[in-house]
């Protein structure tokens, strides 16, 4: 028996030291988020509220596999609250300088509001978020996305084009 707790024992130290590398991988493939700090302007603020009044979550043809629509209504309505609460956020900022830590917390709240949602759904959402990313003009990574290598990003940036995005500075369309 006591052979047996010994075993028992030396067992659940181990599985529990693996977790805890398989944890540590795991936050590793997660990017530092960036320290730039950049303007918000008229300009961009007039974007941000275009993309605020936007009826989001709707399907569309955007590569890389297009988007069916929100699963449910309550996942759209979900979903478009946690969008509109990062870009209700940043345009409550007066005109100036905006740090990317600050936008990066925000996206991370929006993201873990929508963390039950389905994987479609909560990969749209982030496409949201980046594109706020870039309409602010950040180019670094925003610390709360892994990608893998079938990702394509724009010539210096750290995040992947948002759907619909051709080139950093070439945005899709937005429905007013």
């Amino acid at each position: 028996m006591k052979y047996l707790l010994l075993f028992a024992g030396a067992f659940v130290i181990c599985v529990l030291a693996f977790a805890c590398v398989l944890y540590w991988k795991y936050t590793r493939l997660f990017p530092e988020p960036s320290n730039e700090v950049v303007q918000i302007t008229p300009e961009k603020r007039a974007v941000l509220e275009r993309l605020r009044k936007e009826t989001k979550f709707q399907p569309h043809p955007f590569p890389p596999l297009g988007y069916t629509g929100a699963e449910t209504p309550e996942d759209r309505a979900r979903a478009t609250e946690a969008v509109n609460g990062v870009i209700d956020a940043v345009l409550a900022q007066p005109d100036g300088p905006v740090h990317a830590r600050t936008v990066s917390n925000l996206i991370g709240k929006a993201m873990r509001l929508v963390s039950r949602l389905a994987t479609e759904d909560r990969d749209r959402t982030g496409g949201y978020l980046v594109e706020v990313w870039y309409i602010l003009g950040f180019k670094g990574a925003t610390g709360q996305f892994a990608y893998g290598a079938a990702y394509s990003r724009a010539g210096g940036h750290s995040e992947t084009l948002p759907p619909g995005w051709t080139a950093a500075d070439q945005p899709r369309p937005i429905d007013p």
